[in-house]
């Protein structure tokens, strides 16, 4: 297929999604938002490619809404279908002359993938891209494209969901065109209100009573005939959230400035929701007489935030914590530590003979052995450690600082006891073991990179040793292994 023919079937999926000059909406905002957080940058952006333009379905930070697709970042991994990672774009030949790199808004750092859509035909067609995007330059990091990619995948799927609305849509269409005009306002109009999940409230200061519209009652799931429950207000807040709202209403009367939070939210008949609440000051003669605001039941969209969240953060097959997530908490158990004074350990684990289940088993079978391992990692006796995968049959555990080395021996032989599994499957059997390099966080170990440095250059000495056994660091091994 030429690179005609592709850009034709690539603009076609693009046509149908209906996506361009859409709205923003909450989910790909989320998203966006998520990327910029989890890889610190300044901007980031949910990107569609048209003919003529690159357009932000989502974005964070100085981005305008559109631009031409000449001289831009995204339309390139839109054209090559691959990631693009620029460390510094005044130092690219390919872009140190862009419009966008000269001038606003100053693009140093790039790294993007492509978002596809899968087709009814089962096709995956690239539409777009998920990039991250700062006015400074930076290395790139070895999980950059790995957290997009992860991220990348949770874009995929709201335009599959996306795909679907349209298609339901259609069908609601052509039933709504049978259905007399009268009959058909009204159910417009009760879908309409259900959809809203939001109802106003006003609080009268002097009075100190409340008033409630049908959408608020509608949320605390409370006929309207009972009325306002005036004396009893608060107690539909968790104690928590309950102090966070009174501060929010302390400020706003005391400062005149608007509020709005998030809140847990426990309603009459016991169901949790989540709600966002705004409100300001009603002023009568430059007097405040009351307190006005609108509150909004979020419980779905907080859901979804959530788990796009989790599907960043998480390893699908053995739903133990990422890579990404596990150097994230690291950084953080060991700044905790530093400024503490405390000492905590990383165990770094290889697996012994996985390759040869993959080869003579079959991936299932690998698979099965990869779960089992992470079943043994959240054994009660480890509870308080944190275990991930950071990749293939690498595994690593975060040991808690109130765990002594004498205790972390005794915890390490057992757990080599239990990583020691047999694996069967297409008439055979293998054995899988693993081997354990551990370090410990001190003077010399502050940083990440050098605590887990340490513990592979154990889990190397450990390998080359003896498969199957777990070796501590010590500055000896470093000599050890550059001679």
């Amino acid at each position: 297929m030429s690179d005609r023919q592709r850009e034709a079937v690539r603009q076609k999926a693009l046509a149908e999604i209906a996506l361009l000059d859409t709205p923003p909406q909450p989910e790909f905002d989320a998203l966006a938002k998520l990327a910029q957080r989890m890889l610190g940058t300044r901007m980031s952006s949910i990107t569609l490619i048209d003919p003529e333009r690159q357009w932000f379905k989502a974005r964070c930070g100085p981005l305008a809404p559109e631009t031409t697709r000449a001289g831009a970042f995204c339309p390139v991994v839109f054209e090559t279908e691959a990631p693009l990672i620029v460390a510094d774009a005044r130092l690219d030949p390919r872009f140190a002359a862009s419009q966008f790199v000269t001038g606003s808004p100053n693009i140093r750092y790039y790294a993007g993938v492509p978002v596809r859509i899968t087709q009814a035909n089962g096709d995956a067609v690239t539409i777009g891209t998920l990039c991250v995007l700062d006015d400074e330059p930076r290395e790139p990091s070895a999980t950059d494209v790995e957290i997009l990619s992860d991220l990348a995948c949770a874009a995929e799927a709201l335009f599959e969901a996306r795909m679907v609305a349209l298609r339901a849509a259609e069908i609601a269409e052509d039933r709504r065109l049978m259905v007399e005009h009268l009959e058909r306002e009204r159910r417009q109009f009760k879908r309409a209100e259900r959809m809203a999940d939001m109802g106003s409230w006003r609080y009268d200061l002097e009075r100190r009573s409340a008033t409630w519209s049908d959408g608020v009652f509608a949320i605390h799931e409370l006929p309207v005939s009972g009325g306002v429950p005036n004396g009893d207000l608060m107690s539909y807040i968790p104690e928590l959230d309950r102090t966070t709202f009174l501060d929010a209403v302390r400020r706003t009367l005391d400062t005149g400035e608007p509020f709005e939070l998030d809140a847990d939210l426990v309603t009459a008949r016991g169901h949790q929701r989540r709600v966002r609440c705004l409100g300001e000051i009603e002023l009568s003669k430059g007097k405040p007489i009351a307190l006005v605001g609108l509150i909004q039941d979020i419980t779905e969209r907080h859901r979804m935030e959530e788990k796009l969240q989790h599907l960043a953060r998480t390893d699908d097959l053995t739903q133990l914590p990422n890579r990404a997530e596990f150097n994230r908490v690291l950084d953080a158990r060991l700044r905790d530590a530093h400024a503490t004074g405390a000492e905590l350990a990383v165990m770094l684990i290889d697996l012994d003979g996985f390759k040869g289940v993959n080869d003579v088993m079959g991936h299932a079978a690998g698979d099965e052995v990869l779960r089992r391992v992470a079943e043994q990692l959240r054994a009660e006796y480890l509870s308080s450690f944190f275990p991930a995968r950071l990749g293939g049959d690498e595994f690593a555990v975060l040991v808690p600082s109130t765990v002594s080395r004498a205790a972390l021996d005794l915890l390490v032989q057992q757990l080599l006891r239990n990583l020691h599994i047999v694996a069967d499957g297409l008439g055979q059997i293998a054995n899988v073991t693993g081997t354990i390099g551990v370090a410990w966080s001190g003077a010399a170990a502050r940083s990440r990179a050098e605590i887990l440095r340490r513990a592979d250059t154990a889990l190397y000495e450990a390998k080359r040793t003896r498969k199957g056994t777990a070796r501590t660091y010590h500055h000896v091994l470093d000599d050890r292994i550059t001679a």
